[in-house]
């Protein structure tokens, strides 16, 4: 029942997000279209709900230059937009398409490897989000062994008041970063 509920908020909530931030979403173009002149979006293949796989949008950090190492192709405009998790604002767009939601395991890229023997098919039993319980707990601290084991622990107990929670725990966790 929630699964039905949840998505509703998902797309109530995307809205207001997106109509609230448009102005910001707009400068952020602008400003990537006048510093990268090309795709202001980039765009990468994720694993979704029962491994789905769909197109997730991002705002583009990056030149676009491959022969130039990763860490150098950051521009310095992507790295202020990295550091705030700016260039996750065009996933509201995934959410508001029913490819993600606000709040769940983060998508894998696909063809990523990572070991089976700790990848519990519950993981992809509910649709990604933007945020999830494993970013509440560490983020880029984790290995990918405690996100998964965050996420599967999400997919078996998710609920309207965990979901809550999340979002005000990453609310709250980004006002701290920035301070």
């Amino acid at each position: 029942m929630y699964k039905y509920v949840k998505r509703i908020l998902d797309i109530i909530l995307s809205l207001i997000f997106i109509l609230l931030l448009l102005p910001i979403l707009l400068l952020i173009s602008i400003i990537l279209l006048f510093t990268l002149k090309k795709q202001i979006i980039y765009t990468q293949i994720r694993e979704g709900e029962n491994k789905k796989p769909f197109k997730m949008y991002k705002f583009r950090t990056m030149i676009i230059d491959n022969n130039i190492p990763d860490k150098d192709r950051i521009t310095k405009f992507g790295k202020i937009l990295r550091n705030l998790s700016i260039d996750e604002l065009p996933q509201l767009f995934n959410v508001l398409k029913g490819d993600m939601s606000l709040v769940g395991p983060r998508p894998f890229i696909v063809g990523e490897p990572l070991p089976s023997d700790y990848i519990d098919p519950i993981r992809y039993s509910v649709k990604p989000g933007m945020t999830g319980y494993a970013q509440i707990h560490g983020k880029r601290k984790l290995s990918h062994k405690d996100k998964i084991k965050y996420d599967v622990e999400y997919a078996k107990k998710y609920s309207l008041l965990l979901d809550i929670k999340i979002i005000f725990l990453t609310l709250f966790n980004m006002i701290q970063k920035n301070n």
